[in-house]
């Protein structure tokens, strides 16, 4: 039979949160001078009431002392419980394919709402489950069907169309009692034969056989070895990516360490590499140090989270209203007036010579580690805590600009000149070849191409030779820039008709002067042009029509949200341009970003994965895309610009 809803409970169905559970459990009685129960008897009262496990293992029936039982409990559970909790192996998978196939997926669990999503919305996006109904939802916890039949009733769907699936009896009870049909799963302490005893559609050992029912064959329940040719290639890979990445000192471009870091990812996540004795000490062994990285997975979805809400009287010091709240309801300021003070005083000049207020310096400690979920967070209405993306993109552009006119100098200072006399030699001959093959050339548009071609050269051997060595034809022109598009305009005999007959004009002219003089080697402005072509490329490699077909996605922006996700990503590279450029890491010279291209393509991988909530390697293949698209329109555009500028000259 087809179902057209799944409720899961949690705690050993979806997820196993023994290891938190007990250690909250075990802090709180040894406390309480309760050393004597076992881990064992703990774990049997996982899916109760936290009352009723108390009682169950302490024997006090009081309701106060169950009470402050609890509340110690919640503190604990604060600190231990999510970076304990992990999602079985198949638990991902079985929820998104039973989306993918229209139904409607949710939990219903005594477990405290909050700290469930704490665990899914680390893998899934905040609005991937339909319901989630914790224990502060209901009045009367399992086996009541109070949670069951409230999310039957939200969701609006039949009892008929519904399967609830659990590992203990309780939930088999809860099942029952709500009249809806049963499904167990082994993965708790719980036998199949204690979940047989109940009304049930099927006793699974594990969630795969959920899809059984859907027609579709379930994933071997465990990985298989990872094979000899993977190994050779994977050492192959490391081979040359230690042989490109070292000295660093000759600028690898890291190209095979890249290589090797993602099909070493993609390996690890559908192979085992070491044999099952060795990989479960070695997760014991830095179980320490997964639960760091979980707690701070955790914090990277939250992000900033607002303050609590005081509950005291306050009287507004600016209006003299008295409320209670964060703020006055009256005139909007915040009850958090402070007397100025000298530790005050240098948020308070950033925030007078550059109107930056909190939200910048939030918004640029959340690009440092986690903007794929601030871009998306963002994009999804939470923006309290953040500051727009162009306003971000504009300030930080400012920074890099006054950074390098500090730093740069001082830099140069520290670093020896770089002579390369061989290097020098073949560029100083492929110039000349350049040279003559421009002078012999009569078409305006062949010129510009030769031109930009003869610019580049130039601009590599200021690189390595100092200023005073150089002759005269082999100087950079004061008056050139160094891309093309501006090469083209100087050089194209439509672009000289277009800026005599502009100049002509008095008022349009000074406005012509203006222009001509702000688009020439501004960085702001090459930046925003580069943005569309960013955004159409994620967009399309990302939203295309085929692969929505073959995969539902997870998250969808628009053509403009992906504009501003690329600020955003914009906004990340000058940041950690003017972070790496006192290390003379960053290219001052460079007419759009400061960083090498491996690094930005690094930064695209990242915030793409975060954003999309994908896994490394679908995110590796999606950046190409995004690159390889970014490149396609920017040559069409180029062709299409230098087509209608040929149009153009043949009238003229």
């Amino acid at each position: 039979m087809t179902y057209k809803t799944y409720l899961f409970d949690f705690d050993y169905t979806l997820a196993d949160s023994s290891r938190g559970i007990v250690l909250c459990f075990r802090h709180v009685l040894e406390r309480n001078g309760y050393t004597d129960v076992t881990d064992d008897a703990i774990r049997r009262t996982i899916g109760k009431t936290l009352e009723e496990s108390f009682s169950l293992l302490t024997g006090v029936a009081d309701p106060e002392r169950l009470a402050d039982f609890k509340q110690q409990y919640r503190k604990e559970a604060d600190v231990h419980m999510t970076p304990n909790t992990h999602l079985f192996p198949e638990t991902l998978r079985v929820l998104r394919k039973l989306k993918e196939r229209g139904a409607k997926v949710g939990i219903i669990s005594t477990k405290y709402r909050f700290r469930i999503h704490d665990t899914m919305d680390q893998h899934l996006p905040a609005d991937f489950l339909d319901i989630v109904v914790g224990g502060e939802d209901v009045t009367r916890a399992k086996p009541a069907p109070e949670g069951l039949l409230h999310a039957i009733g939200q969701l609006g769907v039949a009892k008929a169309d519904v399967l609830y699936i659990g590992d203990s009896t309780v939930d088999a009870e809860t099942a029952q009692a709500a009249g809806v049909d049963f499904a167990g799963v082994t993965h708790g302490v719980t036998t199949a034969d204690e979940l047989s005893r109940y009304p049930h559609r099927r006793v699974m050992a594990s969630l795969d056989e959920l899809l059984e029912e859907e027609g579709e064959k379930p994933q071997p329940p465990a990985r298989r070895r990872i094979a000899i040719r993977q190994i050779i290639l994977l050492l192959l890979l490391g081979w040359l990516a230690y042989a490109e990445a070292f000295p660093l000192w000759a600028a690898p471009t890291f190209i095979f360490p890249t290589l090797f870091l993602v099909y070493l990812l993609k390996v690890g996540s559908t192979r085992r590499l070491l044999p099952k004795a060795a990989e479960a000490w070695l997760k014991e062994q830095l179980h320490p140090v997964i639960v760091h990285f979980r707690a701070f997975h955790i914090l990277q979805i939250r992000g900033k989270q607002p303050a609590p809400l005081s509950t005291e009287l306050c009287t507004c010091r600016n209006c003299g209203h008295t409320y209670t709240g964060n703020f006055c309801p009256r005139c909007g300021q915040t009850r958090g007036v402070y007397r100025f003070q000298l530790k005050h005083a240098p948020g308070n000049i950033l925030r007078s010579l550059f109107r930056v207020d909190g939200k910048f310096g939030h918004t640029l400690v959340a690009l440092l580690y986690r903007p794929g979920h601030l871009m998306r967070g963002f994009m999804q209405g939470r923006r309290a805590a953040y500051s727009m993306p162009l306003q971000t993109l504009f300030l930080l552009v400012a920074f890099y600009l006054l950074a390098v006119q500090l730093v740069i100098p001082k830099v140069q200072e520290r670093q020896e000149p770089k002579s390369d006399p061989e290097r020098a030699e073949r560029i100083r001959k492929a110039l000349s070849e350049l040279q003559e093959g421009r002078a012999e050339e009569t078409d305006s548009l062949a010129i510009a191409i030769w031109d930009a071609s003869i610019a580049l050269q130039k601009s590599k051997l200021a690189g390595i030779l100092p200023a005073d060595s150089l002759k005269p034809s082999e100087r950079m022109e004061d008056t050139a820039s160094d891309d093309a598009f501006s090469i083209i305009g100087n050089r194209s005999k439509l672009m000289r008709w277009v800026d005599s007959t502009l100049s002509g004009i008095p008022l349009l002219g000074r406005a012509w002067s203006l222009l001509k003089s702000w688009g020439h080697g501004n960085r702001t402005l090459y930046v925003i042009a580069i943005l569309p072509l960013f955004a159409v490329g994620t967009y399309w490699s990302f939203q295309n029509r085929w692969r929505l077909r073959r995969r539902p996605a997870q998250v969808c922006f628009n053509p403009m949200e992906h504009f501003f996700i690329q600020a955003y990503i914009a906004s990340q590279i000058m940041l950690v341009s003017i972070l790496v450029l006192p290390f003379g890491l960053a290219d001052s010279s460079s007419t759009i970003y400061a960083l090498p291209g491996w690094l930005i393509f690094l930064l695209f991988w990242w915030d793409l994965r975060q954003l999309y909530l994908c896994t490394w390697w679908d995110s590796f293949k999606r950046t190409l895309l995004v690159f390889a698209y970014a490149f396609l329109l920017l040559t069409g555009i180029a062709l299409f610009v230098l087509i209608l500028m040929a149009v153009a000259e043949s009238l003229l």
